[in-house]
């Protein structure tokens, strides 16, 4: 075996053999029109595993918050964790050109062969990247035949449902709710014949909840203060079928065009649980309705690339804060995603990089670029998305 290279020392990295240069930062800038989340989602700590997690942490809703003079102290939890886990991808791209091909003149370039197929090859490498965060859903454990997927933007913001039946004015869900007194969920009914919410229940508006000592149990207020108070309670006079509970702020449009009231709806549900989404990431098509919608109120800004398409954006003060639409080239038309993006990072495990010593093996010279990578979405119920849009 041919020795392909040896270091002077392994002390320092200038000298040793081995070390990898780190792409990622030029990778997430290569071409960020194209890849708008892996260019603009944030970078936290590296990932010491191919399976990472964190914690959310959400504060209880306000109590009434009155004790005697002479009291006992009675402690209780501050406020509730729920952890989230994902996976990082291996993502690998390649490519090899022959040493006749390199000598050869060309006439469509000057540069370099072998160096402007890398070039093109880390774009392709970025956008690949840039599919998964756009498109995978729930993350995939490594297992013979298929390789680890990490869960994108659609695991993070699918809707949370569960379904839920009434007995007189007590809702009742399938398992344990996890929900405070004072917490907010929306109803809707399952797509099919005969389903449909109570009479006094309204889909895409908040109620409020009070726990029963069940922890399946609970009854709705019309507002927050109605619920710590136990006051006002609502009354059902039917029961509805096919009734579930929407936990986050993902809702459908019910196969119908998106309108302001779609906007303001999801803008309105992140506000209530502390979100502040400045981002609406669409496709083209539906950017050119969000700018029918919001004509009237919208204030045109474009960015230092006047021509591209991409960079054309409609600002509109919805009633619950600034929202600017974001075409992204890879969005389907049936889905647009609020983005709270203070809150969404990527996770390196293995940066990306151009894999060496791989010596030379026949009459070619050959590349693979290599990134290791997972998205973690710090707190999903600060953004949120419409689903089910319709196409026209």
């Amino acid at each position: 075996m041919a020795l392909v290279a040896q270091s002077k020392s392994q002390s320092v990295t200038y000298e040793a053999v081995g070390t990898k240069d780190d792409f990622s930062n030029i990778i997430t800038n290569i071409d960020p029109e194209e890849t708008f989340f892996l260019s603009n989602f944030g970078r936290a700590t590296d990932a010491k595993s191919l399976k990472f997690n964190w914690l959310t942490e959400g504060l209880k809703p306000p109590q009434e918050n009155a004790h005697m003079e002479l009291t006992n102290y009675e402690t209780d939890k501050v406020g509730s964790l729920a952890r989230w886990d994902n996976r990082c991808q291996h993502f690998i791209s390649t490519g090899k050109v022959s040493d006749a091909q390199k000598k050869h003149a060309k006439e469509y370039t000057p540069e370099d062969e072998f160096a402007r197929q890398k070039t093109n090859a880390f774009k392709q490498h970025a956008r690949d990247i840039e599919y998964a965060l756009v498109f995978n859903r729930a993350p995939r454990d490594e297992s013979p035949g298929n390789p680890a997927l990490t869960g994108g933007v659609r695991y993070f913001l699918e809707e949370e449902v569960e379904d839920v039946t009434f007995t007189g004015n007590i809702c009742v869900a399938t398992t344990d709710h996890k929900l405070d007194t004072g917490d907010f969920v929306y109803f809707k009914a399952k797509p099919g014949a005969g389903n449909k919410l109570p009479a006094e229940l309204s889909a895409n508006l908040p109620y409020y909840i009070r726990k029963d000592t069940d922890p399946k149990k609970f009854t709705l207020f019309n507002s927050m203060d109605d619920a710590i108070k136990n006051a006002n309670q609502i009354t059902l006079s039917t029961a509805g079928q096919g009734v579930q509970m929407v936990k986050n702020n993902v809702f459908s449009a019910g196969n119908a065009l998106f309108t302001e009231d779609h906007i303001n709806d999801c803008m309105e549900m992140c506000f209530k649980r502390g979100g502040n989404p400045t981002l609406a990431v669409m496709s083209g098509r539906s950017k050119r309705r969000f700018s029918q919608i919001v004509t009237g109120g919208a204030t045109k800004q474009r960015g230092s690339k006047e021509k591209t398409a991409t960079n054309i954006t409609d600002v509109y003060e919805s009633d619950f804060g600034v929202i600017r639409a974001q075409v992204h080239r890879m969005y389907a038309d049936t889905v647009i995603d609020f983005m709270d993006m203070n809150y969404w990072d990527i996770r390196w495990f293995d940066p990306t990089h151009e894999v060496t010593g791989l010596g030379k093996k026949g009459s070619y010279e050959e590349f693979v670029i290599e990134s290791w990578l997972g998205l973690q979405g710090t707190q999903p119920k600060a953004s949120g998305s419409i689903y089910d849009i319709k196409r026209a």
